[in-house]
């Protein structure tokens, strides 16, 4: 969230009056960790927050007394607690498509050498749910519950493909606002990709996310608690041909979202 947090509880609250604010907080600090995974202190999060060190540092006291941050009283400063995971394990537990699609991701990072994810979108970020690697070590890799953005990826720019012209217009006033920067460098890439998703099958990401990574996108037809399963090949730019994510890992990159599809009963 690089809106405000006040800004952004006051914004909703006009779209829904019973929107929660002090929750809204206590999450936006939560996320805070997700950008920088350092111990952090009550002064440097009030800071990226814009929100008062004392309500930071109740907020602090009570997501560690609940252990959701933990405390180094060495640093004085805190870090995310192992309640953080158990939040996520049921909603892994219950995409049992991750199991299905693990050894056909797996075979296609083999043959292409590079990294094959899982992922899903809410608003301008993507989370991974799941990647295999043709190397362990590779940097095309993201771990599980990493979170990129929706702009510069190929997997978000898949799912800007699902919108609704009313839903994508939506986003990016949204995107402009709270991502100037992005939006002003991946805009009209994103356009050009959501034209030509309908013809080609695919979305491209030819370097914008950042280490020189080049990846293909692809939207499933699954869906898992209302959202697609999107999924991308990513492969180190420096392997990258001209012409080849185009001609060679996107079609084997649709293949397999198809054969998984399939497998989970949604094919045609």
């Amino acid at each position: 969230m690089n809106t405000p947090v006040e800004q952004f509880i006051a914004e909703r609250r006009r779209e829904d009056p019973s929107f929660g604010g002090l929750l809204a907080k206590g999450f936006a600090l939560l996320r805070c960790f997700v950008d920088d995974p350092r111990p952090l202190g009550n002064g440097e999060l009030s800071q990226r927050l814009q929100l008062p060190r004392a309500t930071v540092s109740r907020i602090c006291r009570t997501l560690f007394e609940l252990g959701y941050l933990d405390w180094d009283p060495k640093l004085d400063k805190y870090f995310v607690g192992a309640q953080v995971l158990a939040l996520g394990y049921p909603y892994l537990a219950g995409l049992p498509v991750r199991h299905l699609a693990r050894p056909l991701m797996q075979a296609l990072a083999n043959e292409v050498e590079g990294a094959v994810s899982l992922g899903v979108a809410h608003r301008l970020d993507v989370t991974y749910l799941e990647s295999c690697t043709h190397l362990e070590g590779t940097s095309a890799r993201p771990a599980v519950g990493a979170v990129r953005s929706v702009m510069t990826t190929a997997m978000g720019r898949a799912f800007l493909c699902t919108l609704s012209k009313r839903e994508f217009e939506q986003l990016m006033m949204q995107a402009r606002t709270e991502r100037p920067d992005e939006f002003a460098v991946c805009y009209d890439t994103v356009c050009h990709n959501v034209a030509h998703y309908p013809k080609r099958g695919f979305t491209l990401n030819e370097g914008d996310a950042g280490e020189g990574i080049h990846g293909v996108g692809v939207y499933s037809r699954i869906t898992y608690l209302n959202r697609p399963l999107l999924f991308n090949c990513a492969i180190p730019g420096l392997r990258v041909r001209r012409g080849m994510m185009e001609k060679r890992v996107a079609p084997l990159l649709r293949e397999m979202v198809r054969s998984i599809e399939n497998m989970a009963g949604v094919g045609r």
